[in-house]
């Protein structure tokens, strides 16, 4: 499933202001630490907490980035442990800035967030269903903002992913959201996750993100994820997430000469990381290197990339594993080894995610991939 799919309860409207100095000390906060600059985004928003206490933002900011720099630095369930405490903590002041102010909206909608991300653990554990009863309590909190303000660009985030999750869902999942009168179009949820993407003020980021994973990994059209990764890799240079993001688009749309100076950047600042960093991003990259392998036609290079990436895979969910045992399977049929292939296209397919790739997989059991 996707990794940033209830990440839209991490950054879902900051355009809601109360000066233009606390708006203005916060954003810098928030992009130290999308920036890897995880030392001096704290530095800013423990402050900021201080000296904006009734910023309708500020709390859930704070919470969030030490739930990113946590996924930086520490282990998977040491990241949930950050995640609940720093929720726990938050949730009680909303609260009360609630009880003191009940018509602001602002609050209410950090509020519905902060209960929205009390999701996340179940997300990395696959149980949806519990994904959707948990993030459910906090999206009704969310789309009653949304509805009473119908030109706040950045709360439309949340909604667009809740209708995409449910387009690409099972029918019990679907039967379960449509009985709350939401909209499960995929067509008009992409248009919400775009139009955040481009126009929001605050929300861009972490919609430029999700959009970018499901061009590329779940509807497969890597041209349209190409402007918002491009954007993501210019802003955001130390982000290695969005370079891989930005690299995957180049490769799958032939960008060739690009995704190859891309790598010998990319060799470089991968030294700089953190250890958890290194050790969650060494697949994905490793993954990367044996795609655009694939892609020039040195298949012994690219097959020994991609069991290399298996073997150290220890990423918090399996969209890339899959992609992995694909490209496995694909290589195996280029060689005439149908037998291995069919195991890897098997493990794709298994892994029960809703990525493209398992779409494919199911398709080259029936008949065999070839080049085209």
């Amino acid at each position: 499933m996707v990794k940033s799919f209830f990440y839209s309860f991490l950054i879902t409207s900051f355009s809601f202001c109360l000066n233009n100095k606390a708006d203005s000390t916060i954003m810098s906060g928030v992009r130290a630490f999308y920036n890897y600059d995880f030392d001096r985004s704290i530095e800013i928003l423990d402050k900021s907490r201080i000296d904006f206490p009734n910023h309708p933002g500020v709390h859930f900011i704070w919470a969030s980035s030490k739930y990113y720099v946590s996924q930086g630095l520490d282990p998977i369930d040491a990241t949930y442990d950050t995640l609940a405490t720093v929720l726990n903590e938050i949730q009680p002041i909303y609260n009360n800035l609630i009880d003191k102010h009940p018509n602001n909206f602002e609050y209410k909608l950090y509020l519905g967030s902060t209960l929205g991300m009390k999701a996340r653990s179940s997300l990395g554990k696959k149980d949806w269903i519990s994904v959707l009863v948990q993030s459910y309590r906090g999206f009704r909190i969310i789309e009653k903002v949304a509805e009473d303000k119908p030109n706040l660009i950045d709360a439309q985030l949340p909604i667009g992913i809740v209708g995409y999750y449910a387009s690409i869902s099972n029918a019990l999942i679907r039967w379960l959201i449509n009985i709350y009168g939401l909209d499960t179009s995929k067509k008009s949820a992409l248009t919400k996750i775009e139009n955040s993407a481009l126009n929001s003020d605050w929300a861009w980021i972490e919609a430029s993100g999700i959009i970018s994973f499901i061009y590329l990994w779940i509807e497969n059209v890597p041209e349209k994820a190409l402007p918002f990764t491009t954007r993501l890799s210019n802003e955001f240079p130390n982000n290695f997430y969005f370079q891989i993001l930005y690299l995957e688009s180049l490769t799958q749309t032939l960008k060739i000469d690009k995704a190859n100076t891309l790598i010998k950047k990319l060799n470089f600042d991968y030294e700089n990381l953190s250890l958890r960093q290194k050790e969650w991003y060494k697949p994905y990259f490793d993954y990367q290197k044996a795609l655009l392998s694939f892609h020039q036609k040195d298949y012994s290079q690219s097959m020994m990339l991609a069991h290399l990436a298996i073997n150290d895979y220890a990423g918090e969910l399996d969209i890339i594993l899959g992609n992995l045992f694909l490209l496995i399977g694909k290589l195996n049929d280029i060689s005439g080894d149908r037998n291995t292939a069919i195991k890897y296209y098997k493990l794709c397919r298994d892994l029960g995610n809703f990525s493209y790739a398992s779409k494919q997989s199911r398709e080259y059991l029936e008949k065999p991939f070839l080049l085209r």
